[in-house]
């Protein structure tokens, strides 16, 4: 499919927004999670192959908010997005980021509040997130710990960070920006995925020496706190390669 195609057809918007994000914030994704962008080596995907998936590791918390009855609509968006080409996905989505930035700041870019991105990186990806980057808007890019990471370090790791997600017996190990996921949610509390992420983002520190930081949207929401600086976009530790992040287990 071109763009020209989703232009006739009346697509609707590439773009879309997310639940953690602050006002304004938009996010391009392309395809379902556990769809065919994403690497079956991941250990949160619905079939990994990775020696680290279990029962609960392997659940992939974006995958099961897809098939829920009252996501119906994001679902139909997100085929719609895994059988267009990536590139047609993203001339459209540079098309409608233009126009936002055009009407004032656009305070957040994620990639792939679902899904994940192409295996292959789009030969226009890069201007896309140079776009992005002139007009102000800091860019998440989280890609699972796969040969993908090299490919967007290499096509935009100069610009962008390009944030890995890693399994929790890696994440010490990780040399680079990444982010893991701690907690079971059979077993624990809100409360204690909120310690247990605490406690795994000083081991990070103290074994790589880098900054780590707990995802402020996601314990604000298991401390059932609020607060402005917990929405992407506020915080955008995401976008700073020299921060990794711990995200407490979450659906």
């Amino acid at each position: 499919m071109t763009l020209q195609q989703l232009t006739i057809n009346k697509t609707p918007p590439i773009l879309g927004g997310f639940g953690k994000a602050t006002k304004g914030a938009v996010s391009l994704n392309f395809g379902r999670s556990g769809g065919e962008n994403c690497d079956d080596s991941c250990p949160y995907h619905p079939r990994s192959t990775s020696a680290h998936a279990s029962v609960e590791a392997a659940r992939c918390y974006a995958a099961t908010c897809e098939s829920r009855v009252d996501r119906q609509q994001l679902a139909a968006k997100l085929d719609r997005h895994e059988s267009t080409a990536a590139a047609a996905l993203i001339d459209a989505a540079r098309v409608e980021f233009a126009k936002k930035a055009a009407r004032g700041v656009v305070p957040w870019f994620r990639f792939s509040s679902f899904g994940s991105v192409p295996k292959t990186v789009p030969a226009n990806f890069r201007a896309l997130c140079l776009e992005v980057i002139a007009a102000g808007t800091p860019i998440h890019l989280p890609v699972e710990e796969s040969p993908k990471v090299s490919r967007y370090l290499a096509a935009v790791g100069d610009i962008v960070a390009v944030r890995a997600s890693v399994a929790a017996a890696y994440f010490n190990a990780y040399d680079g920006a990444c982010s893991t996921v701690i907690g079971s949610m059979a077993d624990d509390s809100p409360r204690e995925r909120v310690a247990l992420a605490v406690k795994a983002a000083k081991a990070r520190t103290a074994a790589s020496g880098r900054k780590c930081v707990v995802c402020p949207a996601v314990a604000a929401t298991h401390l059932r706190t609020k607060s402005k600086a917990a929405k992407c976009g506020n915080c955008c530790a995401c976008a700073d390669s020299s921060v990794d992040i711990v995200y407490p287990v979450h659906r």
